[in-house]
């Protein structure tokens, strides 16, 4: 993480009538200078450096914050409104609203995305493996492009973790956002399969589980993947 080149230091001092005075030394660390620079000032002075910053920061947009897009960003200030994930979370305006608000599918998955943030679980959303097992680009694939077909993709993982030697894929299956056909759950039971061969475990979540007992979600994986926690 980078680090402002800037340090404050207070300073305590008497004054010619034996009477405490507080100073704040400002040093400024230069990259490839051989000496920093410094200034005494008084609390007035930081307190007006403090004003001149708030004012920079306030006036700091949502795209230029999160470093997107101006549509995407009109997009996360309405959620931020509305959505009642957004409304206590803690990464609001961070990084990873831009990858719960666009690149998960559902409420589901990013209600899930939170909590596995929250307990400091790394983890890769949208994780795409091929057939052996290994990651996938799926950038333009289609089913009607042979020389870069989705046929070529196995699955997208909605939450892949990999830590302890396990290779872990998390999927929250919704009734809305997943119509379970018998078609489809006959697919992802043979989905599961293939990864299990292929060395993979599987845990799949229902909309239920994640509406109600993310806590046992957490602890589910962290049985898996944390050695300290089994």
């Amino acid at each position: 993480m980078a680090r402002l080149p800037i340090s404050f230091q207070k300073i305590k001092t008497k004054d010619y009538q034996n009477i405490d005075t507080v100073k704040y030394l400002v040093t400024v660390s230069e990259k490839g200078s051989y000496f920093d620079k410094t200034a005494l000032c008084d609390r007035a002075e930081l307190v007006k450096l403090r004003d001149e910053l708030d004012k920079v920061l306030a006036d700091s947009n949502t795209a230029e914050i999160l470093k997107v897009s101006e549509d995407q960003a009109a997009t996360i200030d309405n959620t931020h409104k509305s959505d009642k994930l957004c409304k206590d979370c803690e990464f609001k305006m961070t990084h990873n609203c831009v990858t719960c608000l666009f690149q998960l599918q559902s409420p589901l998955e990013r209600k899930l995305f939170i909590e596995l943030k929250r307990a400091n679980i790394y983890f890769q959303p949208q994780y795409p493996l091929n057939w052996y097992g290994q990651q996938i680009s799926i950038d333009g694939k289609t089913y009607h492009d042979p020389k870069n077909n989705f046929k070529e993709v196995l699955t997208v993982v909605d939450f892949y973790i990999d830590k302890s030697g396990v290779k872990l894929c998390v999927y929250t299956d919704g009734h809305t956002y997943h119509e379970r056909t018998e078609e489809q759950a006959s697919r992802d039971r043979n989905i599961d399969r293939k990864l299990q061969e292929l060395g993979f475990q599987v845990l799949r979540y229902t909309g239920k589980d994640v509406n109600e007992d993310t806590t046992k979600i957490i602890g589910d994986i962290l049985k898996w993947t944390d050695k300290n926690y089994r």
